[in-house]
């Protein structure tokens, strides 16, 4: 299944889909590199964050990732996804909350190309770069579109608001 029939099927039902359900659908997911790479963005300074599509229900991004490049720790607050790595390596940090606030690290897994990682609401992670040379492009589909998530710290048992951005917004988005 190619990019365009997964945002396709999402329309459709994503309301409805829980996270082993859109998990089974992104895993049959064999994008085409064209159709890909019009959203194909990095930056320099950190990640990029490129939206593809989004309505109320769901939002699909490709993210581009240089060799260093980390993510936040945060969790998807009301928002499960599921990852499909295009390109390179992703590297995947999990961290458990301990009763007193604190977060520490709890597992950590890499994904190859067209590997699927799933990302329950309640999950603290890191998504990472850690490759020395090699760039990485990963498609994120969140339901419902991520925000009211928060970030934490290793150092600091306290929470805050992550309010993100988009690095480029295309055409084919809804409602933004």
């Amino acid at each position: 299944m190619n990019l365009v029939t997964t945002i396709e099927e999402l329309k459709h039902t994503a309301r409805q889909l829980g996270l082993p359900e859109l998990r089974r659908l992104i895993s049959n997911l064999n994008p085409e590199r064209a159709e890909i790479e019009p959203y194909i963005h990095f930056t320099e300074n950190r990640y990029a964050r490129n939206l593809v599509y989004k309505t109320p229900d769901f939002e699909c991004l490709v993210l581009c990732w240089r060799p260093g490049q980390r993510s936040p720790i945060h969790d998807h607050g009301a928002s499960i996804c599921t990852v499909y790595t295009v390109e390179g390596i992703l590297s995947a940090d999990n961290y458990s909350k301990m009763a007193n606030g604190h977060i520490r690290a709890d597992y950590a897994e890499d994904f190859k190309p067209g590997s699927v990682l799933s990302i329950q609401t309640t999950e603290i992670h890191q998504v990472s770069n850690l490759q020395d040379c090699s760039d990485l492009i990963s498609l994120h589909f969140y339901l419902a579109p991520l925000e009211n998530s928060y970030l934490y710290s290793v150092m600091q048992p306290t929470h805050e608001l992550y309010e993100r951005r988009y690095t480029r917004a295309f055409t084919v988005a809804d409602g933004i």
